[in-house]
């Protein structure tokens, strides 16, 4: 029987993800004519024991510093039509996509394909970069792995496929210098007996990864040089074009990285995908050198060219060099677009603004939610523009969480009540991350209701907005303002007495020279959060004031009733050590504290001196 697809793996001793690696190939075994060639490279056993449960065909190979060899052992035992290689600290995440592309028929029309990279940038899995890469090809008497290190199939005929299937990859998470080390005297050796763009732009990837700028960007202009000399444009040539300028705004040279980004677009060889990556690029650089005006033409180039590209698929699908590619340009999008409002704004260029607020992608939640806070920063640092950046926002057609919040802004600077009240209502249901507080000063400014508000809000979050409020009221208008906002929350006791609480403790900081009112307070602060305490906790919890689940502002609460029930007995000096607990517990209330010890002095007749030492 024909077999449809020869998979290879190269193991070396990382037995941790080994097994992965062979668990998610599994598919492609069981579902396709297929069979599995395992090559090691190491000395550990416990590899060879592990992969011989998944095969019979294991190839023993004697490291010698060359990958291109070790692959090629592998390649001279493949049998199938075609050929698929991984590495053993990788696995597939879904294979489904790469089993129908051969159950269907559809490898029949192609000589090779793509699948992606994921490659972390941490441990924690959350930041990564995707890059297709040439791991699938059509098997012919002519293919060969070339070059000992950054191998590759060759040749690499089209058509090419390209597969959305991707491996996790996490080996250059804390190891690049370490595989530099390894990798760079291998490349140099070899760009010395055969200097080719590709080893000049592998040279440059490894020179980066130890952070050498100046020797990363003369290879990066070495291989741009050998590259303008192929007839063809290829993948390396693109991604050594974009980087020349990252790599000198890298090194802080951000004039040069202007003249020679500038100099890249205007070149015939420079692709579609580049120039929109060096507009972006581009547009940060004339934000750090003042230069508005050139920075606006290259935001709204960037704009041109994105949308040039989504009306041309066939182009950001074949313009891909290694991690250039359409996505990674349009990861920039957001940051283009918050440098083109900076330039309008500095350029007073106000029907400008508005256009370029219905470029950004309001319906892409998560990446713009990432820029919200440059986008507040923008507006504040233009009150001269406040209304043409409202106005702006009013018109947009979206059910974006922030332009909402700045409809209701501009309605309110408007007079238009009623919208005012609409916008309100719809932001209490989806209110942005970090933005609640100027919700709330909204309402108070208008007098709405915070229950539409409160009934979607988790405490927590109401939690961090009143820290917020607090922070934003003057000393003078503790009391005053607290009383406004409570007026507006009133079948919601819970959230007015957190709010309470954060005022209280403010005003408390200031440290009252009354001991009448300073004792008022305390207590009344401490009546504050047993009352929310009693909501929260069973009896039982809250009789025991050590218990781990009580946060310490409620502890510090508790300990204080008692310091007042002794009080009420003049038994003072049993205070002592329960005010001693209560600073330990919650260090922020300290001031009041020492201002009560002060008062206790009085009381116990007792020496300044002896009595404070106890604090």
């Amino acid at each position: 029987m024909n077999l449809q697809l020869s998979i290879s793996l190269l193991a070396s001793n990382r037995i941790g993800t080994l097994r992965k690696c062979l668990e998610s190939v599994t598919p492609l075994l069981r579902e396709l004519s297929s069979e599995l060639i395992v090559v090691t490279t190491g000395t550990d056993l416990a590899v060879t024991e592990l992969a011989e449960k998944y095969t019979s065909q294991i190839i023993p190979f004697t490291w010698c510093n060359d990958f291109s060899k070790a692959r090629n052992v592998g390649l001279e035992q493949a049998r199938g039509e075609w050929f698929l290689y991984i590495d053993d600290d990788e696995w597939f995440e879904d294979t489904t996509e790469i089993v129908q592309f051969f159950k269907s028929g559809e490898y029949l029309k192609y000589n090779t394909a793509t699948y992606i990279q994921r490659n972390y940038r941490a441990l924690n899995g959350r930041e990564y970069t995707d890059t297709p890469v040439g791991r699938m090809c059509r098997l012919t008497p002519k293919t060969r792995f070339i070059y000992p290190v950054h191998e590759q199939l060759n040749p690499f005929l089209e058509p090419q496929k390209s597969l959305y299937s991707y491996v996790h990859h996490f080996g250059y998470v804390g190891k690049a210098v370490q595989k530099s080390e390894r990798n760079l005297p291998l490349l140099l050796n070899l760009v010395e007996e055969n200097p080719t763009a590709q080893i000049c732009m592998q040279i440059t990837q490894e020179y980066r990864n130890r952070h050498e700028n100046e020797n990363a960007l003369e290879y990066c202009r070495r291989g741009l040089k050998l590259a303008k000399k192929e007839k063809r444009i290829h993948t390396y040539e693109l991604w050594m074009q974009v980087h020349i300028p990252i790599i000198l705004v890298e090194a802080g040279r951000m004039r040069e990285a202007l003249k020679e980004g500038e100099q890249i677009l205007i070149s015939p060889r420079t692709l579609e995908v580049g120039e929109a990556h060096l507009h972006a690029i581009l547009a940060e650089v004339c934000w750090e050198l003042k230069e508005y005006k050139k920075g606006l033409s290259h935001s709204k180039s960037f704009h041109e060219k994105i949308q040039y590209l989504e009306r041309h698929p066939e182009k950001k699908e074949r313009q891909v060099g290694g991690t250039i590619t359409f996505d990674t340009a349009k990861e920039r999008t957001m940051t283009a677009y918050v440098a083109g409002l900076l330039f309008a704004a500095e350029l007073n260029e106000t029907d400008q603004i508005k256009e370029l607020l219905t470029w950004i992608p309001w319906e892409n939640t998560a990446v713009v939610r990432s820029q919200y806070s440059n986008l507040e920063n923008w507006k504040c640092g233009y009150p001269r523009h406040k209304e043409e950046i409202l106005e702006g926002y009013y018109s947009l057609n979206t059910e974006d969480a922030y332009v909402n919040l700045q409809k209701a802004l501009y309605a309110e600077e408007k007079h238009m009540s009623c919208k005012v009240d609409e916008f309100f209502k719809v932001c209490t249901r989806n209110c942005p991350d970090g933005y609640m507080y100027q919700l709330v000063e909204l309402a108070e400014r208008n007098r709405l209701s915070l229950n539409p508000l409160l009934e979607h809000c988790l405490i927590e979050e109401w939690d961090e907005c009143t820290k917020v409020l607090t922070e934003r009221t003057d000393d003078e208008n503790l009391s005053q303002r607290l009383q406004a906002l409570q007026s507006l929350m009133v079948d919601y006791p819970l959230c007015a007495g957190r709010l309470e609480k954060h005022f209280m403790e403010r005003e408390l900081s200031k440290g009252y020279r009354e001991k009448e009112k300073l004792i008022e307070s305390l207590q009344r602060y401490c009546k504050s959060v047993l009352i929310e305490a009693n909501i929260l906790y069973k009896e039982e919890i809250l009789n025991n004031p050590e218990y781990f689940v009580l946060p310490n502002y409620l502890k510090f609460a508790l300990l204080m009733e008692n310091v007042f029930d002794n009080f009420r007995t003049d038994n003072y000096r049993d205070c002592i050590p329960l005010l001693k607990k209560a600073i330990k517990v919650y260090p922020q209330m300290s001031i009041a504290v020492n201002r009560l010890s002060e008062y206790l002095e009085e009381k116990m007749n007792s020496p300044s001196s002896q009595f404070q030492k106890s604090f």
